[in-house]
């Protein structure tokens, strides 16, 4: 009976994460993924653009699909493709961002060396 008491009064004690795309929980990182494809401000399209980049793949699924849902189109993007195929298309849709007017300079300049990247072996 003790033990039941210990586990409820520590589990009231851990702090909830909230959703964020910084936040230190996958899961409210991709829920704040999901959740932008509903808004219609440009600085959650920002975050999704910088999602493209992410080492987690499904980080990258879900916001391509926001980016379409938002958008219209994929700009042909592809989340599972070798490293510097999404380069190339994440480097469109900052392109994308600024032809429609919003500032993406600060996450195309960020210091990310693409050079540097090995490029990925197609398997076949």
């Amino acid at each position: 009976m003790i033990g039941l008491v210990l586990i409820g009064s520590v589990s009231g004690c851990v702090p909830e994460t909230k959703a964020g795309f910084d936040s230190p929980a996958p899961s409210k990182r991709l829920d704040a993924i999901v959740g932008a494809s509903g808004l219609e401000d440009s600085e959650s399209l920002v975050k999704l653009v910088e999602k493209l980049r992410s080492e987690v793949p499904t980080e990258r699924m879900l916001a391509i699909r926001s980016l379409e849902v938002r958008t219209g189109t994929t700009l042909s993007y592809d989340h599972a493709a070798p490293h510097w195929q999404r380069i190339e298309g994440f480097e469109r849709w900052v392109d994308y961002l600024e032809e429609h007017g919003i500032e993406a300079s600060d996450i195309k300049d960020d210091g990310e060396n693409t050079q540097d990247e090995p490029m990925e072996q197609d398997a076949g």
